[in-house]
């Protein structure tokens, strides 16, 4: 079995967290949360899926007492919460703010080459100069 581990792990049981969801539904949040400039496909979000719930973080459930409803709700396990705390822990003590703005715009910078992430780095060097 594979472990759920992940941005997309993490990303789907806080969605999940907030209510019970559905993938088509985990999909679009995710497209409507980054301004429309990280669109997951099916294969992504549904994989996704099946290892939470193989790794026993989530588990199905019918929110709306609609058993005839054609569509998968998933809900978080007391193991998924667990989960959740110890990855949020994680990114509170480990990725700081500034860097995970930075890390993103990296990604920018390989399609888009420029002075740009040069100037953006001066900037995070004379921040961190500032708070240490």
């Amino acid at each position: 079995m594979q472990q759920a581990e992940g941005l997309n792990s993490a990303l789907v049981l806080m969605l999940i967290e907030e209510k019970p969801r559905y993938g088509y539904e985990i999909m679009k949040k995710v497209e409507d949360i980054s301004g429309g400039y990280w669109q997951p496909g099916q294969g992504t979000v549904y994989g996704t899926l099946d290892k939470l719930e193989e790794g026993g973080l989530i588990k199905p459930t019918d929110p709306k007492g609609n058993p005839t409803e054609d569509r998968n709700y998933f809900c978080l396990t007391e193991k998924g919460r667990k989960k959740i705390e110890e990855v949020k822990k994680n990114l509170e003590t480990k990725v700081r703010p500034l860097d995970r703005i930075l890390g993103l715009l990296h990604v920018y910078q390989y399609f888009f080459e420029d002075d740009f992430m040069r100037t953006l780095e001066g900037i995070k060097s004379e921040f961190n100069t500032e708070i240490n």
